[in-house]
């Protein structure tokens, strides 16, 4: 157990590319501590701003758990340095660390498991469900664990401070750092940079900069006009844009508070001055909201487009074959594909009963089955039909239709998509039939055996196989001709065909081999007056090329359940009584018999 958890660990810290990731991880949460400890803090106290748990918070949320460990230590390290490194004292930087802990391992879970991912940036619920998860739960969960753990060190007035300085400062971070750090986690630095050529934004980032550090100093209300080029942004460059101005915007605000240029009001309330930083969040919220919304805007315009086009494209390129048709069941239109594939003129159609171009089973479950569907449900899916085309061929179809209906209910129009699948419908029957005779082959066979055993078993129900081999073909074959040979197969599978019913199966195995699948036949004097029929028919003489052949088979049968339970027995069982029959002289039948 200790060898694993050994070998496990060394296979973890060799991860390189996870090990890259949290050394960079690492060294951003420094820089950005050190930035926020430098120029917001409190005395010794936390820092008013604050920007770093973002990053971890996002990195975190993109990567799988198992893989947390290292870069929840970098990020320690990182928190735990940064705090030493500018005086806070040792039991001060612990709980900072575990407060800070707490907000990126909670705000990192609650994204991952959310699983919105870019969908946070296209809706204005997922940006508000980005704030809460990301922003806003982590930070009240960091600030109540800090208070809690400041509670034995400092007064109940000082906790009161303290909490609305961390709830403030963390949210103000978050909101300036963790959308574009997802945004860039997402689509990466160069879809960035790629979104603000195209559209050429920079002229308006270095505006909004501006705007930024000079109002504050000449005019007065200056949020107002610092949300002023955040809007304008918004609106000309969507989410990627504001995401990165609100990020700069926010940087010069901060940093002309910190320098003293930006100044709260006089107030006789001690937490006056933690309301003075309020209006960054006023000032970065709206602008990314409006900018959703404008993406939301221009996503749903182009995919309506997108989807008018693809309409017309569709109706005048589609290779189905549309139709739509009155209540009464009339076509009242059809397109060019449908004309082609059936070979009938516009003329020829219109007007007429859908019905009179299918063949007498499609009709019949049309009227039966799919019209009883379509009243209830409004569209049937893929069903297969038959349509008689002019020539006399008959093309096979997959059906699907909707049907419209007026505001009191009443059908108004069938619209009907049929999808020719002849080729598809041929090929299949090529892969289970037998080229030569058109006769189901040895893999259709053994599905319909199987299936047979199995209804045998439930409904306790008797069949017979019998297996058949033709008399000396070789000699014919070596004496007249593989071309004869092979019109003789063809008719001795026309006669096979004519001595079973439409429930039974007959099926070419190869060669001169045959085999039978009757339904429902016991050891008994009918199956032996079957097998002689078989016989009889098969000995008739056929001329061929002008050559008169006469040809015997011998014949083994195999009943269920008596000679076998499954389709392998039950063919063995059947071939062997056939090699019986050869041995008795062919031209004959003998059913199996235990050696």
């Amino acid at each position: 157990m200790i060898a694993a958890k050994s070998g496990l660990l060394r296979a973890y810290f060799h991860d390189w590319p996870l090990l890259r990731v949290s050394a960079q991880l690492m060294l951003g949460y420094l820089l950005l501590a050190l930035l926020s400890i430098c120029l917001f803090r409190l005395g010794n106290g936390i820092a008013v701003i604050w920007f770093a748990n973002a990053i971890g918070i996002v990195a975190l949320s993109r990567l799988a758990y198992q893989r947390w460990l290292l870069p929840v230590l970098a990020l320690a390290v990182a928190n735990l340095g940064a705090n030493l490194f500018t005086g806070t004292p040792l039991s001060l930087s612990l709980i900072y660390l575990l407060s800070n802990l707490l907000e990126m391992l909670l705000g990192g879970f609650l994204l991952r498991r959310s699983q919105g991912e870019a969908g946070y940036f296209f809706s204005l619920s997922g940006i508000l469900r980005l704030f809460w998860l990301g922003v806003l739960l982590p930070v009240l969960a960091g600030s109540l664990l800090a208070v809690v753990l400041l509670s034995t060190q400092v007064t109940v007035a000082s906790l009161w401070l303290v909490l609305l300085h961390w709830i403030e400062g963390s949210a103000i971070g978050g909101a300036t750092i963790l959308p574009l750090a997802y945004w860039i986690c997402l689509y990466g630095w160069r879809s960035l940079l790629g979104i603000l050529l195209q559209k050429r934004l920079f002229a308006l980032l270095l505006l909004a900069v501006a705007v930024a550090i000079l109002a504050p100093m000449a005019l007065p209300f200056p949020f107002i006009y610092m949300s002023l080029p955040l809007f304008w942004i918004a609106y000309s460059g969507g989410v990627p844009g504001v995401v990165l101005v609100n990020m700069l915007v926010s940087m010069a605000i901060c940093v002309q508070i910190s320098l003293g240029l930006l100044l709260p009001p006089p107030t006789i309330y001690t937490w006056g001055y933690t309301l003075f930083y309020l209006p960054i969040l006023a000032t970065l919220l709206p602008p990314l909201m409006l900018a959703t919304a404008m993406d939301m805007s221009s996503s749903a315009v182009a995919a309506l487009e997108h989807s008018e086009r693809r309409y017309r494209s569709l109706y005048q390129h589609t290779p189905a074959m549309l139709s739509s048709c009155d209540p009464s069941g009339h076509i009242v239109s059809v397109n060019e594909v449908w004309l082609r594939t059936t070979g009938f003129h516009y003329a020829e159609v219109i007007g007429q009963e859908a019905s009179h171009f299918l063949s007498s089973e499609s009709a019949r479950q049309l009227q039966q089955e799919v019209w009883p569907i379509l009243l209830r449900e409004g569209v049937c899916h893929n069903i297969p039909q038959q349509i008689n085309s002019k020539s006399g061929g008959v093309v096979e179809v997959l059906m699907t239709a909707a049907l419209e209906r007026n505001e009191s209910g009443s059908p108004t129009r069938l619209l009907v998509v049929q999808l020719d699948i002849s080729d598809k419908v041929k090929a299949q029957h090529q892969a289970y039939h037998d080229a030569l005779t058109q006769l189901p082959n040895r893999m259709l066979f053994s599905d319909r055996l199987e299936q047979a055993c199995q209804q045998g078993n439930r409904n306790h129900e008797n069949f017979c196989v019998i297996f058949l081999d033709l008399d000396h073909f070789k000699t014919i074959n070596d004496d007249y001709g593989h071309e004869l040979g092979d019109q003789l197969l063809v008719e001795v599978s026309h006669r096979l065909s004519a001595t079973i019913r439409s429930s039974d199966t007959v099926s070419r195995l190869g060669g001169d081999e045959f085999v039978m699948l009757l339904g429902g036949l016991a050891p008994c004097e009918e199956a032996a007056q079957i097998a002689a029929k078989i016989l009889t028919a098969v000995a008739q003489p056929c001329t061929l090329n002008g050559v008169v052949i006469t040809i015997s088979v011998s014949m083994g049968l195999a009943f269920y359940p008596d000679d076998g339970l499954d389709s392998v027995t039950l063919m063995r069982h059947a071939d062997e009584a056939m090699y019986r029959a050869k041995r008795l002289g062919r031209n004959c039948f003998a059913q199996y018999t235990p050696s």
